[in-house]
């Protein structure tokens, strides 16, 4: 499978897991200094190969007709930010858009899996969408981190591939989820700091806000 069918067949399964609805979202990833990204306004759970555009680092279009995201900025600045970064998703899941609203982070001590896969998630600050602040502020809130919140808005995942970035968001999704039903059930238990010392020692994670 091509890069371009697999950016397709990812942007399918965030519709149909309900991480994307209606024109929302968008899915990229980059080779060398080729970005390879979901078309502006389109139907993600409808899309073709057709609706894939190839633009450079700075956005200037090189493949496709239609024109590439207008998310776009975040896509390419979080790019030149991240040699290590190869795919970026952005999707709205009902949950994790639950915790932009509220504004709430994800903390790195609730699940061992979260701890290693994501770490802290924050809720960055509210920046209007589609522009080039939005762009930098998210790029700088994902300078040490793979996955961030942006206010009032939707939830984004880096990976080196596109299956690592979702994978990211799906359990960021899934998080999310597992929180709002734990507090139905009398609230969360945090792992303790004793233990939380394992994924520092052998996963290599950055504890914040300690």
């Amino acid at each position: 499978m091509d890069n371009a069918t697999k950016l397709v067949e990812i942007a399918k399964r965030l519709y149909a897991r309900n991480m994307n609805g209606a024109l929302g979202g968008n899915v990229s990833f980059r080779r060398g200094d080729e970005i390879t990204i979901t078309e502006a306004g389109i139907n993600k759970g409808l899309m073709t190969e057709r609706e894939v555009v190839v633009v450079d680092l700075d956005g200037n279009k090189l493949v496709g007709n239609g024109k590439p995201s207008s998310e776009g900025k975040m896509h390419y600045e979080i790019y030149k930010l991240r040699p290590d970064v190869h795919a970026i998703i952005h999707a709205h899941p009902p949950f994790a858009v639950g915790f932009a609203l509220a504004h709430e982070d994800i903390p790195d001590d609730i699940l061992p899996e979260c701890s290693m896969l994501l770490g802290h998630v924050p809720c960055l600050p509210y920046v209007t969408p589609s522009t080039i602040e939005l762009a930098r502020e998210v790029a700088q809130g994902l300078a040490h981190r793979n996955a961030a919140l942006m206010a009032n808005h939707g939830a984004i995942t880096v990976g080196a591939d596109l299956e690592e970035a979702y994978n990211r968001m799906e359990l960021l999704e899934q998080t999310c989820m597992s929180i709002v039903y734990a507090r139905i059930l009398g609230g969360v238990h945090h792992i303790s700091e004793e233990h939380m010392q394992f994924f520092v020692d052998n996963v290599g994670l950055k504890r914040e806000n300690r």
